[in-house]
């Protein structure tokens, strides 16, 4: 129950912050992996530093940045917080349509936009992205 209540509030929000797109001055890296605060649309936010990129070279031309939130790698999942523990990471993404699907109790989010793709894969104490041509 606790896992299914964390996915809801995640991909909340990662509904939440799909269309905020932030300049790169307005956000800093997260330097300890804590658990960041659900921000405002326009608000600064930290974001995850232990994030790692795979196949930069099939990113979408003229991608633009986007903010995601994403479960916590770090996080437990026994502890009896009722939150659950998101952190935000940044992705590159084309302009236009996009299919979000979710799997692994959300520990999988692929971000689909026909032609390109980027796959975002929570793992044990780090989150990949994959981008995909």
């Amino acid at each position: 129950m606790k896992k299914l209540s964390m996915l809801l509030v995640c991909s909340f929000a990662m509904l939440l912050l799909s269309g905020n797109v932030m300049a790169q001055e307005q956000v800093k890296a997260h330097p300890e992996g804590e658990v960041a605060p659900h921000p405002e649309p326009g608000a600064e936010v930290e974001l995850f530093c232990h994030v790692k990129y795979k196949d930069l070279d099939e990113m979408a031309p003229c991608a633009s940045p986007k903010i995601i939130a994403v479960k916590d790698p770090c996080a437990c999942d026994d502890c009896c917080c009722c939150t659950p523990a998101c952190v935000y990471i940044k992705i590159c993404v084309p302009c236009g349509c996009e299919v979000v699907t979710c799997s692994k109790n959300g520990d999988r989010i692929r971000y689909d936009y026909g032609k390109y793709a980027v796959d975002v894969r929570v793992k044990k104490g780090y989150i990949e992205v994959d981008y995909q041509d």
